[in-house]
């Protein structure tokens, strides 16, 4: 059992870091608190990241660049961090890799066709940012801050996920409202240097980027050849909204520093901890095994006093 000031200790207080914690606790006790690295990396994951590092570079070097170079590129770079850590293919790699890139061209070719991607001014995009929030530091990276074609200032998050996000969540997305308060009170890393923005949001978004994908055939959803849907999901931000971020997540971190895992059944299906979750039955049945293993060699030296008496 860890105290509050080891738990601190041993942590990083990232937007990842909370959001593991929120996912299973003891996903986030095995990679966080005693540092245990996953057994495999999802190629979702993988993928997603290389999707928001290539429209980082379409906007840092222009749209009109080769995409299949671009996400190649990204997904090599992507591929190389934890390469120790191997890569849970699905239907092999080379099959695997291939329908990422289309997969990529598809969703690519749709973000740069959306007028407003390239009507917008991108303020920050892929930007580190750090804020104080009741003594601790919280730190992490915002995908997109932009200024719409009507001049509002948009926070913007990148979903690469197959579930779209329902509008109703997102006022309370603990997520983006840590982002609009970093820009608010926090800093964040341009060209090197800490700056502070000051800045406040119109709006916070998610970017659902599966909503670029095309139907195949037709269906009652949509002719083929047509996109899926609306990329963006948005929602007013108010000032005020600072004001409950900032209790909600003082009473988030006072329970993650308290040790006290469970595990949660709904994130199995995506976790990489199966190993150490599964043998922790192995070590509370030990308990028991050591407590039946000592009652037994007690009934035994009864039994061998009374025999001997």
């Amino acid at each position: 059992m860890y105290r509050k000031a080891e738990v601190l200790s041993r942590i990083q207080l990232r937007q990842s870091t909370i959001k593991d914690w929120l996912n299973c606790q003891l996903l986030f006790r095995f990679r966080h608190i005693e540092g245990l690295k996953p057994s495999y990396r999802g190629i979702a994951a993988i993928h997603g990241s290389a999707l928001h590092l290539a429209i980082h570079r379409l906007h840092q070097s222009g749209f009109y660049q080769n995409l299949a170079h671009v996400y190649e590129r990204a997904l090599s770079e992507v591929m190389e961090l934890e390469s120790d850590i191997p890569v849970r293919w699905k239907k092999g790699e080379s099959v695997d890799l291939e329908q990422m890139k289309e997969h990529a061209h598809e969703l690519l070719s749709g973000y740069i066709a959306y007028a407003e991607n390239e009507l917008a001014e991108i303020l920050y995009s892929e930007v580190q940012f750090r804020v104080r929030i009741g003594g601790h530091e919280l730190t992490g990276t915002i995908d997109q801050v932009r200024m719409n074609s009507n001049g509002d200032i948009d926070l913007v998050d990148l979903k690469s996920g197959m579930q779209r996000p329902h509008a109703k969540s997102l006022p309370r997305d603990w997520q983006l409202s840590l982002y609009a308060y970093a820009l608010k009170f926090g800093e964040v890393l341009v060209g090197g240097q800490w700056k502070r923005p000051r800045m406040s949001v119109d709006r916070t978004l998610i970017y659902f980027l599966r909503a670029h994908e095309r139907y195949k055939r037709n269906s009652k959803y949509g002719k083929k050849g047509a996109e899926k849907g609306q990329p963006f999901i948005a929602c007013e931000k108010p000032v005020w909204d600072h004001t409950q971020f900032r209790h909600d997540l003082l009473n988030l971190l006072k329970m993650m520093t308290k040790d006290w895992p469970f595990p949660n059944p709904s994130a199995c299906g995506y976790c990489s901890f199966h190993g150490p979750c599964e043998s922790r039955g192995l070590f509370y049945a030990s308990k028991k095994l050591d407590k039946l293993k000592q009652t037994l060699d007690e009934i035994s030296k009864l039994q061998t006093v009374e025999e001997g008496s």
